[in-house]
This record gives C-alpha cells, sequence and structure tokens, in this order.
C-alpha cells in the first residue's frame, strides 16, 4: 500500500472520518476500519515525528486543507520508514486490509521471520529438538538422559515475569525503533509514549496465542494493541491485526 493512501486515510479520520478526503476504494465499515488500523499503526510507530503531527494537527483543524508541503512531508516520512522497516510496511498493508496479494518471500524468509516474531517459541524448539537429539544418542550409546526440573511460573501473571496480573508491564519501557519511552503508571491509569494517550489499560488474561489486549485511550480516539511478554523485562508489540510493531525493554 503506497505512503499517499496511508496519508489519505489519516487526513479522512482527523477531519472527522470525512469519507469525501478518504482514497478511492474505500468506502463503509471496510474504510472506517482501514482509517482506525492505519492511524494506530502510524502514530505508534511516527507519533512522535514532525511531519505526522503537522498533518494530523492540519487535517483536524481545517476539515481536511491540508498544506501541499505538510501532505508532501507525511509521505516522505511514511515511504522513507516502511522502506528501512520491513515490519511496518507490513502492518500498513495489513491494516489497510490491502487487497493485493503480498509477495511470497520464500520458506526460508518466513522462518527467520516466525523466528523473530516468536522468540520464545522458537527457543523452546530448538531445546526440544536438542532434547529428542540427545534421547536418540541415549538409547543408542545406552546411556541415560538427565533428568530436569522446570521452576514454576509466577500465578496470577504473564508466564516468568514474577509479576501479579496486570502489574506485570507498570514501569518505563524503551522502544527498539528508537521513538519516545513509554510509560505505565498504573493498570488503566495514565500513560505516555503513545502520542496524545491519557490512559493505558492491559488485559488481566492472555488469548489463545499468549498475547495480551492493550488499550490506550486517547481525548479523541483509543487504539487496540497485542502485548507478548518474553521475559520479565522484554515483551513485543503488536497492531490489532496481529502485524509486529516494535519491542519494549523495561529501563
Amino acid at each position: 500500500m503506497g505512503p499517499e493512501i496511508v496519508v489519505g486515510l489519516l487526513i479522512a479520520l482527523a477531519a472527522g472520518r470525512d469519507r469525501r478526503l478518504a482514497p478511492t476504494g474505500f468506502a463503509g465499515a471496510e474504510l472506517d476500519l482501514a482509517m482506525d488500523r492505519v492511524h494506530a499503526v502510524v502514530v505508534a510507530r511516527l507519533g512522535g515525528t514532525e511531519a505526522v503531527e503537522r498533518l494530523l494537527v492540519e487535517a483536524g483543524t481545517e476539515r481536511g486543507a491540508v498544506t501541499g508541503r505538510t501532505r508532501a512531508d507525511a509521505v516522505r516520512a511514511i515511504e522513507e520508514t516502511a522502506a528501512a522497516d520491513p515490519a511496518f510496511a507490513a502492518a500498513l498493508h495489513a491494516a489497510a486490509g490491502d487487497p493485493r496479494p503480498a509477495a511470497d518471500p520464500g520458506l526460508r524468509a518466513r522462518l527467520l521471520a516466525y523466528a523473530r516474531a516468536r522468540p520464545a517459541v522458537t527457543a523452546a524448539v530448538a531445546a526440544a529438538a536438542i532434547v529428542i537429539g540427545a534421547g536418540v544418542i541415549g538409547l543408542i550409546s545406552g546411556d541415560d538422559l538427565p533428568t530436569t526440573e522446570s521452576a514454576p511460573s509466577a500465578g496470577g501473571g504473564p508466564a516468568g515475569t514474577g509479576k501479579a496480573g496486570p502489574e506485570a508491564i507498570l514501569g518505563t519501557w524503551t522502544p527498539s525503533d528508537g521513538t519516545a519511552p513509554r510509560t505505565f503508571t498504573a493498570n488503566g491509569g495514565a500513560c505516555t509514549g503513545f502520542g496524545a494517550a491519557t490512559t493505558c489499560t492491559l488485559a488481566t488474561a492472555p488469548d489463545p496465542a499468549g498475547r495480551y489486549t492493550l488499550v490506550v485511550e486517547r481525548a479523541a480516539d483509543s487504539a487496540r494493541y497485542e502485548v507478548e511478554f518474553v521475559a520479565a523485562d522484554h515483551l513485543v508489540v503488536y497492531d490489532a491485526a496481529g502485524a509486529r510493531l516494535y519491542e519494549l525493554d523495561r529501563t
């Protein structure tokens, strides 16, 4: 999906869901969904940049009367970021519901992408392969496999965090994409680093994929993300469509 379409969806949303300003090919409920998802992806990645902030301000105050310079700056910022960050480009593609199929990257690329997106699962599979291999060697050599005991995970919160329930996310986190730190003061309380965000709420239980829903409430709208705890002080953030956005490390 081209950056011009992304900018068009951002302008239409900021102008009060003005359908006259929406790109051609989007209509009805699909348009509303595309505007919300694209806005969430762009703000999460570029919400602190001058080009995107200026675009949203001009569109919101002048009913879409965005200057040519502002539009060009936003297009360039989105285009350069997408070129340098394939995950961001994929997230935009999924957010807009682009009907054009993405090119098949090949089995090796898909495996590498999965390993980056699911480091915990990949490590578990690798460990299982080592144990199975050792078992085969033990059967051949006649040696017994050593017995191991796994430490019990802390109950009530994300596995391995040692914290109860949603409190596992409280604190200050540094994003991997170089944007402003994300700070969570209380579940359902004030948070920073999400543009004009005011409150953030983390679900008390994960979905079947092991991710927790994070809702960011702003004065004019809200955004929904998915959070995966890889470790106590390291997590991965996805957009509402499940596309990987960035990682966070507790500081």
